[in-house]
């Protein structure tokens, strides 16, 4: 996977907007960037969420080299990746966001394939 280091306000906002559309269920993506930046959100057929739990396909993904990694909102004040979030994250690898309540531009992280946090540049 290629190293991704921003991501794009407008899907920042797609994502945190999304969030809070579904709570309190969990929202959950794939993502897609070009040249390091994440620009877009990728929904796969099958995706099931619930109020504390989420499961996407992933072999529902499409074939293809830009997708970067995951995304999904926890329903609840933290964005903290849970032991759940930190094996999909080992097993799919790529950059993974979570985004939690009040689901703003200040209440996300965006966590490597090893649960360690990633600063990703928001570019307006």
């Amino acid at each position: 996977m290629r190293r991704v280091h921003a991501i794009e306000v407008q899907v920042l906002e797609m994502i945190n907007a999304s969030a809070q559309s579904v709570d309190p269920n969990e929202f959950l993506c794939m993502m897609r960037a070009e040249d390091g930046v994440i620009m877009e959100l990728v929904l796969l057929p099958g995706t099931v969420s619930g109020d504390s739990h989420g499961i996407i396909d992933v072999w529902m993904a499409p074939v293809d080299f830009s997708l970067c990694g995951s995304v999904h909102s926890h329903p609840g004040p933290s964005h903290r990746p849970s032991d759940d979030d930190l094996e999909f994250f080992r097993r799919w690898g790529g950059v993974h966001i979570i985004s939690c309540r009040p689901y703003d531009m200040g209440s996300w992280g965006a966590y490597d394939s090893n649960g360690r946090k990633v600063d990703l540049k928001v570019i307006h």
